[in-house]
């Protein structure tokens, strides 16, 4: 039987009482807490497990619908997108809006039904153009989506990974490869990962990009390991020094498969993550990687759509969240 997590659960592993643990998952924008105790609360919350539970508000100030791009199954292993849309309900729940989620295998509730609509993660344009025909307030949150007209948050990706394949080549790494993901939206439209295209750019500004040291799996733990493993298998004693790898969930995946098959890291392999998940702060060694402000991206798409219905936001606006690398154990 599956335990829930409960606020007390998150106030003792933070350490900090149950009241601010509840202020601080309910956007109390009056509480004064430090940003490294509300880091610190949000962490222990996703470590945990912990989901909020949306209760019908009777004076609600309408129905957003929070639509993802992949089923509810799969959102259990994606910790990424299910911190997205915790900051996302946080911030509605905040401004007393009622909560429609909506699966990719789901269909959409009735515009009339609706006061707007916040989908996550990456759309074709037939979904998007679905999303525009209900006419109602629309944020895309990890996607950019201006150039259709649609409001959009998204994460910076060329300035990390640039000071990922910087710091690579300060520490004297000359083979530096890259693992990335193979994603595809839900009607089947292949998508090209952002941080690829940041990666191959770096490279090649630097002329030392070789398209042979880069490798596509699953965006999984599974999927990393399973990728590390066959590299390891073909190269050998020929192994590349340095791996940046697209998610934290594949690196946890690469660094074990090194680990199984004897290979130290840092010493002998470096490897850099993306997203900084909580629980890559606990691993030995702990994981270098991108820290990418979920949460945030999450209560910034709600504020934009209540912009939207507040009349104050009449142009499609883009918000780009600032990321930054932060170096730990798996990497000199």
């Amino acid at each position: 039987m599956r335990l829930i997590a409960t606020l007390k659960d998150i106030a003792e592993a933070a350490h900090v009482s149950s009241a601010t643990v509840s202020r601080v998952l309910n956007a109390d924008t009056s509480l004064q807490v430090s940003p490294e105790t509300r880091q610190r609360i949000f962490a222990a919350a996703e470590a945990l497990n912990y989901t909020k539970h949306q209760h019908r508000n009777p004076n609600s100030a309408g129905t957003i619908a929070l639509v993802q791009w992949y089923s509810e199954v799969a959102e259990t292993n994606d910790l990424y997108y299910r911190a997205i849309r915790w900051g996302t309900e946080t911030q509605l729940q905040a401004d007393d809006f009622t909560i429609a989620r909506v699966f990719s295998n789901e269909t959409l509730p009735p515009a009339g039904e609706l006061a707007g609509l916040i989908a996550l993660g990456k759309y074709s344009p037939d979904q998007l153009a679905a999303f525009q025909a209900l006419n109602k307030p629309l944020v895309i949150v990890d996607q950019d989506t201006l150039a259709q007209s649609i409001s959009c948050v998204t994460t910076s990706f060329g300035d990390p990974v640039d000071k990922i394949v910087a710091h690579f080549l300060a520490t004297g790494h000359r083979h530096i490869a890259m693992i990335t993901g193979d994603e595809a939206t839900s009607d089947g439209l292949p998508l090209e990962d952002q941080r690829l295209i940041a990666f191959k750019q770096a490279m090649r500004s630097r002329a030392t990009l070789d398209e042979t040291l880069i490798f596509h799996g699953q965006f999984t733990i599974e999927g990393g390991y399973e990728t590390m493993t066959r590299i390891i298998e073909t190269h050998q004693d020929a192994l590349p020094s340095a791996f940046f790898v697209a998610s934290d969930a594949m690196a946890i995946g690469a660094i074990k498969a090194l680990q199984e098959h004897h290979i130290a890291v840092p010493a002998r392999v470096s490897v850099i993550g993306f997203n900084d998940l909580a629980v890559g702060r606990f691993l030995n060694p702990s994981l270098s990687t991108v820290r990418v402000a979920t949460q945030m991206m999450g209560m910034s798409a709600a504020r934009l759509l209540k912009d939207q219905l507040d009349g104050l936001a009449t142009t499609p606006t883009r918000l780009t969240l600032a990321s930054e690398l932060v170096l730990r154990d798996s990497s000199h």
